[in-house]
C-alpha cells in the first residue's frame, strides 16, 4: 500500500502539478507513458521511508534524498519544456519507439536487479550482519544494475516528449546522482567485503556493460 502511496503522490508533484496550466496534456499518451513507468518503477522496488533515511544517514548520507531530487529535476524539466515551450504534443515518431523501448528494458532490467538482490536491497545504502556479495544475474553484467536500469527508463523522458534540452540536464542530474550514490554504496561494500569486492570491480563494469 506504501508503495501506491508513493507512486500517487511522486506522479502529482512531478507530472500532474507542473501540467495544471495546460491541463488537457495530462491524458495525452505520452504522458500516460511516463505515468505508467514511474508507477512500475515504484511497485518493483522497495519503498522509502523518512524514519529508514534517517536511522541509515551514517552509511546512507542521505544519498537517497539525492536520487529523487535529481529523479525530480529529470522528469520535470523534459515535460515543463515539452509542455509550454512545443507546439507539437500529438506527434509521434521514431524518438516515441526508442524512449517506449528505453523504458520496458530500464524497469525490466532494474527489476530483475532487485528480485535477484532479494532483501539485501534497500532504498538507503546499508549493509547487514548476515550480508552477501551478489555477482548472479544482471549483476554479472554490471556492479549497480538498478540504477542502469532506473538511468534508462528516468532520462527516456526527454526523448519521448523530444526535448533535447531537458534529456541533457536529466542525464546530468542522474550521473550526479548515481556518482555520489555508487561512491558511498562502494565504500560500504569494500569495507565489508574487502578483496572480494575490490576483485569483483575489476572483473565487472560500474553501470554500463562492458565499457565503464
Amino acid at each position: 500500500m506504501r508503495k501506491v502511496v508513493l507512486a500517487v503522490i511522486s506522479n502529482s508533484l512531478m507530472i500532474i502539478l507542473p501540467l495544471l496550466g495546460n491541463p488537457q496534456l495530462i491524458l495525452n499518451p505520452k504522458i500516460l507513458i511516463i505515468i505508467a513507468g514511474t508507477v512500475c518503477i515504484w511497485l518493483t522496488q522497495p519503498p522509502v521511508s523518512v524514519k529508514e533515511t534517517d536511522d541509515k544517514k551514517s552509511s546512507d548520507r542521505f544519498s537517497v534524498v539525492l536520487i529523487l531530487l535529481m529523479s525530480f529535476v529529470s522528469v520535470v524539466v523534459p515535460l515543463v519544456d515539452w509542455a509550454y515551450f512545443k507546439t507539437e504534443h500529438d506527434g509521434y515518431s521514431i524518438y516515441t519507439a526508442i524512449a517506449v523501448a528505453m523504458i520496458a528494458i530500464g524497469i525490466t532490467f532494474r527489476a530483475w536487479a532487485v528480485q535477484t538482490l532479494g532483501k539485501y536491497f534497500t532504498a538507503t545504502v546499508q549493509i547487514s550482519d548476515d550480508h552477501k556479495l551478489i555477482r548472479s544475474g544482471p549483476y554479472q553484467i554490471v556492479r549497480h544494475p538498478s540504477y542502469t536500469g532506473a538511468f534508462l527508463a528516468i532520462v527516456a523522458g526527454g526523448v519521448i516528449l523530444e526535448s533535447l534540452a531537458g534529456f541533457i540536464i536529466s542525464c546530468i542530474a542522474m550521473i550526479v546522482a548515481y556518482y555520489v550514490r555508487i561512491g558511498i554504496e562502494e565504500k560500504e561494500l569494500i569495507a565489508r567485503f574487502g578483496k572480494d569486492y575490490l576483485a569483483y570491480r575489476q572483473e565487472t563494469k560500474m553501470i554500463i556493460p562492458y565499457v565503464f
